[in-house]
């Protein structure tokens, strides 16, 4: 019986051979990829360039216009040749060969930080966010049981809630005589994620929404977060001399890595004290995200602590203020997760309960809607494990594959009546004369990555963005009185505009 089961499948692994030869010989060439020449990229990113100092959505925008669904960029300083689809067909054939062990571009800055600089802390471990093959695996294995399975997250609710009842009160303390959230409330948002993340992660408050706390630590963290994305674009997103010779600007980078893993130990280590002053330990303490990293090694707590934050921080805060600002946009659709809300929780400040959280599918529409209507990320990538067929062109294995989304996520052909914000269809229950989500391509819409990379951290950014919309809109009737939202694009989209939302107390 098992000799027939070989060979039925020896057979289908035969004919998937036989086919995909097929059809490498009927597709376009490699060498046929519309190409941008290396003075084009050059010449593009000068001063007065088409690309010079354009975002990464505006370059995304212009490679789109002059390409079409595919574009190569060859192999320059240092940096191998890049494949960029924004052919959703494309996505899935590339997901669907990536195998166990999955290779993207990471960001070569820090890899260089992390092993020549700093490799005392670093070491061989390998990292969540930038190391690959076995290195990655090993560390995955470690975080995957301690940051992907809910009911470790859950021992956080009550936590987390706090937080976001306590960022509510802020609000009210810093909204104007016109009931206005000041200019720089992104800063406030970010300060709420970084207060929540070191929560979960460093098991501790950094009490930064108490204008007594000067804790100068903090401070350097969410500059050294900002900065991390924003300078990265320059020195990985973009052609750049550091790896021949290094910059000012490279060397400041280097020194915004230092002060966010300098920070990162320092709250470590005086975690590490408490904890071994503490003769009041539980099993639930026993059972929290970092004892258990502390367990593994204690740089195995620096490196996914540090992972954490710079992939969670900023994007966490992203997505919140996009979530507030599309329910700003339609007061409607605001309404009606209202009612959800006050119908699992009737009084406006009874505590989130994990069960109670479990009945909120509009609240999950209404997060999923502004994902897909302002993505958190420009797009992700791959290297092919094997020779694919890529809009019609043969791609070899071992090619770095970039995969942009941006444009199917509005687009009318993926999503019916795109340029709406409709979290009814993404409901399992349809509605009527709504649109629904799951006739699209499923690999347009990835807010959180695809397979055995998918963002580790998910769980965790889920739970309090979840919990922060739900105790604002419990609280406050969102409004938004200014021209539309800008977004400034860097390896997150960050918006850009003062986020004066008007709050009204309900």
């Amino acid at each position: 019986m098992l000799s027939k089961q070989v060979c039925a499948l020896s057979r289908r692994a035969y004919c998937s051979a036989v086919n995909l030869a097929s059809d490498i010989k009927n597709a376009r060439p490699f060498s046929e990829i519309p190409t941008m020449s290396f003075f084009k990229v050059a010449k593009g990113n000068l001063p007065g360039g088409r690309y010079y100092k354009k975002s990464m959505r505006e370059m995304q925008q212009l490679f789109y216009e002059e390409y079409g669904n595919i574009m190569r960029i060859p192999a320059m300083l240092g940096r191998p040749q890049f494949i960029i689809t924004f052919n959703p067909d494309d996505f899935e054939t590339v997901y669907r060969v990536e195998g166990n062990w999955p290779v993207r571009m990471g960001l070569d800055s820090l890899t260089y930080y992390r092993d020549t600089k700093r490799q005392e802390i670093y070491g061989d471990l390998g990292s969540l966010f930038i190391s690959h093959g076995e290195k990655w695996a090993n560390i995955r294995s470690i975080a995957n049981p301690i940051l992907m399975q809910p009911k470790t997250i859950k021992r956080y609710v009550a936590q987390i809630d706090d937080i976001a009842k306590e960022f509510v009160d802020l609000m009210r303390k810093i909204r104007n005589d016109k009931s206005e959230m000041p200019g720089d409330f992104s800063n406030y948002i970010n300060t709420w994620s970084l207060e929540s993340v070191t929560a979960v992660g460093l098991e501790r408050r950094l009490n930064l929404f108490d204008e007594k706390t000067h804790d100068e630590n903090a401070k350097k963290l969410i500059k050294g977060i900002r900065d991390f994305f924003e300078m990265t674009v320059e020195y990985d997103g973009k052609p750049s001399i550091w790896k021949y010779y290094q910059t000012k600007g490279f060397k400041e980078l280097l020194k915004v890595y230092d002060n966010i893993t300098d920070v990162i130990m320092y709250y470590i280590e005086l975690a590490m004290k408490e904890m071994n002053e503490d003769n009041s330990s539980t099993a639930e303490t026993e059972d929290s995200v970092l004892r258990k990293l502390l367990r593994a090694d204690k740089r195995v707590a620096i490196i996914v602590i540090s992972d954490l934050l710079l992939a969670g921080v900023d994007t966490t805060a992203s997505a919140t203020l996009n979530t507030l600002y599309n329910l700003a946009k339609n007061p409607e659709k605001q309404e009606i997760l209202r009612q959800e809300l006050f119908t699992i929780l009737p009084d406006k400040n009874s505590p989130l309960t994990p069960e109670k959280a479990k009945n909120m599918p509009y609240l999950r529409a209404v997060i999923k809607e502004s994902f897909r209507t302002l993505p958190i990320v420009s797009g992700s990538a791959r290297m092919t494990t094997k020779d694919v067929i890529l809009s019609g062109f043969h791609v070899p294995a071992n090619s770095h594959v970039g995969m942009q989304p941006v444009f199917a996520l509005q687009d009318d052909k993926f999503y019916q009546n795109a340029q709406q914000f409709l979290p009814e269809r993404w409901l399992r229950d349809q509605t009527e004369g709504c649109p629904r989500a799951g006739t699209s391509n499923p690999f347009t819409f990835l807010p959180f990555g695809f397979g055995a990379r998918s963002c580790v951290g998910k769980r965790i950014a889920e739970l309090e963005l979840e919990t922060l919309i739900a105790n604002i809109i419990r609280n406050f009737k969102v409004e938004w009185h200014y021209p539309d939202m800008k977004i400034k694009s860097t390896f997150v989209n960050i918006p850009e505009s003062e986020m004066r939302f008007k709050i009204i107390d309900v």
